[in-house]
C-alpha cells in the first residue's frame, strides 16, 4: 500500500492575517516555495506531491521507501523553508482513502497505485481561437464534476495547463476511465508501486496515444 503523508499549515489563518492587507503575493510566493520543496524530496525517494489546497499538500511514497530517513529531510525541508507552523501525518492508503476517512496506519505492505492522466484534445488550439479564459473555465467544470463522481474511489488533481490527474487504486481503473471518457479527451493510465513511476507511465501512454493516432481513446501501461 502506499504511503499517504498530509502536510498541514497549522496556523495558516493566523499567518496570513498577520502579513496586512498586501500579503497575497507573500502567500502565493510561500505556498510556491514549499510545494517546490516537497516535489523535490518526493521525487528522490519515487513518489509524488500533490498540491491540493496548498494550506494541505499530499505526498504519496511508496511502501518501501526509507520513512525514517524521507521524515528526517522533510524536517529540515519545513524548517528551512515554511514561516509557518507545519504538521504532518503519515498514513497507509491511497490519498483518496485517506481524505475520506482519515484512517492511520504503521506499516505497509506492496501495492499499486493507479495514475489517470487526462489529456483533452486541441486545448491549445482552441486558446488561441477563443482566447485562453474559457477553455479554462471549461477545464475546471469538468475537474469539479468528476471529483463529484469518484470522490470515493479517488482523487482528481489539475497539474496547470490542461492537465489533469486522477490517482486511484487499479481496482477502480475501469470507473475512472468510464467517468472521465469522452470524445474530446485521450487518457494514458500508469500502474506501479512506485508513484512517481505511475506518473510517467501514464505520460508515456498518453505519448503512445498521440504519435499512434489510433481510433482508441486510452491505453494502460503496467510495470
Amino acid at each position: 500500500m502506499t504511503y499517504t503523508i498530509l502536510i498541514k499549515l497549522t496556523n495558516y489563518k493566523a499567518w496570513t492575517e498577520s502579513l496586512g492587507y498586501d500579503r497575497e503575493w507573500i502567500i502565493q510566493t510561500t505556498q510556491s516555495r514549499i510545494y517546490y520543496e516537497l516535489q523535490t524530496l518526493s521525487k528522490e525517494f519515487n513518489g509524488f506531491t500533490l498540491p491540493m489546497r496548498y494550506d494541505i499538500q499530499v505526498i504519496m511514497l511508496p511502501s518501501n521507501a526509507t520513512l525514517e530517513l524521507f521524515i528526517s529531510q522533510l524536517r529540515e525541508v519545513i524548517a528551512r523553508w515554511s514561516p509557518i507552523e507545519v504538521e504532518f501525518d503519515v498514513y497507509c492508503g491511497l490519498p483518496h482513502e485517506i481524505l475520506n476517512n482519515g484512517f492511520k496506519s504503521a506499516e505497509c505492505v506492496n501495492k499499486e497505485v493507479c495514475v489517470a492522466h487526462l489529456d483533452l484534445n486541441n486545448f491549445t488550439s482552441k486558446s488561441f481561437k477563443r482566447g485562453f479564459y474559457q477553455p479554462y473555465v471549461e477545464v475546471l467544470s469538468m475537474i469539479s464534476k468528476l471529483a463529484l463522481k469518484l470522490m470515493d474511489k479517488a482523487v482528481v488533481q489539475y497539474l496547470g495547463g490542461d492537465n489533469i490527474v486522477i490517482v486511484t487504486a487499479p481496482r477502480y481503473v475501469e470507473d475512472v476511465i468510464k467517468e472521465s471518457m469522452n470524445e474530446d479527451i485521450k487518457i494514458g493510465v500508469g500502474i506501479s508501486e512506485y508513484p512517481r513511476k505511475a506518473f510517467e507511465y501514464a505520460a508515456k501512454a498518453l505519448n503512445v496515444l498521440r504519435i499512434e493516432r489510433k481510433s482508441f481513446k486510452y491505453l494502460i501501461i503496467k510495470e
